[in-house]
């Protein structure tokens, strides 16, 4: 196995080369034999969007509330596309809340 130095390298350069890298296999695999993508237009329910982007439903109702995600209504149950899940999972970030510290609840 061959080392990777990095000294002397930004991180804002070292990243870019791993996505540029990372971007450059994913062209060249090839699909594994059998295996077969979902269609884009698939309609998924809220609860399969949920877990899809890994977020609670209410995070999903928040999207089609605010309009970041479309959706279509059949028989009163609202129903998202599985491209418009994904696309949506790409443009919005998951932020990090602070950690509680361990010991003393505030009084």
């Amino acid at each position: 196995m061959q080392a990777i130095i990095t000294q002397g390298v930004e991180y804002q350069q070292l990243l870019e080369d791993l996505r540029a890298l990372i971007r450059f296999e994913l062209t060249q695999a090839q699909p594994i034999a059998g295996a077969t993508q979902p269609p884009a237009d698939e309609l998924l329910t809220i609860e399969q969007a949920a877990a899809l982007l890994d977020v609670c439903v209410a995070t999903v109702h928040e999207h089609k509330r605010r309009g970041l995600l479309p959706y279509t209504k059949i028989g009163g149950r609202a129903y998202v596309k599985r491209s418009d899940v994904l696309a949506a999972g790409t443009r919005e970030q998951r932020t990090q809340k602070p950690s509680r510290p361990k010991g003393k609840l505030p009084t």
